[in-house]
């Protein structure tokens, strides 16, 4: 099963109210706060967050982190400095991320205006409050991450390994990174539009930060209601970025989306009771192609955190070899090859116009 309706573009003025941010302090007292509190603070406590959170105050991934990529072998050359000499987080770095998210102050948390007041006008325990409390708890995250990456803390400032640059002949690091050294090596590759995002490289690395914890960023299906049969404003998608999983959009099963918002409730999570970070599977057979632009899915959290591919750009659709990672049936590879097609005879008849 595929959501790929056809929306609406989204006017520029939905866009500007979508930048308007309020303080966490705005939720007031009560229980939608102290949920929310609790929520972050679970998020917080497991090991994938530890381990992320410090390599943000590090400075630099850790290299296994970096080549653990849809690629199979990372973004970077193999003679990259970060393999030969980030292979453990610096001495105190650990200890450092522990003391500033113990400290974090949560009313310093910028979130949505209409995310905040979704979430204060539901009902605890109904549908729309869940998906609510797990839209809040990856955002706060990736705010987090965003404030860490601004705080300036890496141990990495002078040694040049962020800014290094291979010879020509490196194949991998020129195709990936044809522009030379990326603004950050903490990099989901399908979030790195920091033109256009709020926070600019810091989201980046908010996006990075919330994958590798949650198991992918975080989205959710923004259609209008009644506007196709398979609309569900209460479904929660992630879009991973890992070895050996698939590089599109999928839907959490009821399972796993209750198991989450399981933990997020706990008052006392036990130890290994985290379903952090969530690995999708064949089981997983609600699909949307990424190559496609948000507003034609309906499926993203915020309308700039991805563009279409360019007319230039490589369509992993189009690939000969049948990947049951990415297309747990062969249907769902006819029809995303179908949509391929399209897309390609559009380009096709727009450079023809051109001519």
């Amino acid at each position: 099963m595929e959501s790929q309706a056809t929306q609406k573009p989204a006017d520029i003025h939905d866009l500007e109210a979508k930048f308007q941010r309020l303080s966490f302090a705005n939720l007031g007292e009560g229980p939608h706060r102290d949920i929310l509190t609790r929520a972050i603070r679970n998020v917080l406590s497991t090991d994938i967050a530890e381990i992320t959170l410090a390599q943000i105050v590090d400075g630099l991934p850790l290299s296994e982190v970096e080549r653990d990529a849809y690629t199979g072998s990372g973004y970077l050359c193999g003679d990259h400095p970060l393999h030969k000499t980030h292979k453990q987080l610096c001495p105190g770095a650990l200890e450092k991320a522990r003391q500033l998210y113990a400290d974090f102050d949560v009313d310093s948390l910028q979130i949505s205006s209409k995310l905040l007041h979704e979430y204060k006008i539901s009902s605890p325990g109904s549908r729309a409050f869940q998906t609510r409390l797990i839209e809040l708890a990856a955002v706060s995250i990736h705010q987090i991450a965003v404030q860490l990456y601004k705080l300036g803390t890496s141990f990495h400032k002078d040694d040049g390994i962020a800014t290094w640059e291979p010879q020509k002949d490196h194949f991998l690091f020129w195709h990936y990174n044809p522009d030379g050294a990326p603004p950050t090596l903490f990099q989901h590759r399908q979030y790195r539009y920091y033109d256009q995002y709020p926070d600019g490289v810091a989201d980046g690395v908010g996006y990075w930060a919330e994958s590798r914890i949650f198991g992918g960023v975080v989205l959710f299906d923004r259609r209008e209601p009644g506007s196709a049969d398979d609309v569900d404003p209460e479904a929660v998608y992630l879009h991973p970025e890992r070895k050996f999983s698939t590089y599109r959009i999928y839907r959490l099963l009821d399972s796993q989306k209750r198991k989450l918002s399981q933990f997020l409730l706990s008052e006392a999570p036990l130890p290994g009771t985290s379903p952090l970070p969530i690995f999708g599977d064949k089981n997983n057979r609600w699909r949307v192609d990424p190559e496609e632009p948000v507003e034609t899915t309906g499926i993203y959290r915020d309308l700039w955190e991805r563009k279409p591919l360019g007319k230039d750009d490589p369509d992993l659709r189009l690939r000969d070899v049948i990947d049951t990672i990415d297309y747990p049936a062969e249907d769902d590879l006819r029809q995303a090859q179908e949509r391929a097609a399209i897309r390609r005879e559009r380009n096709w008849l727009e450079e023809c116009n051109r001519q």
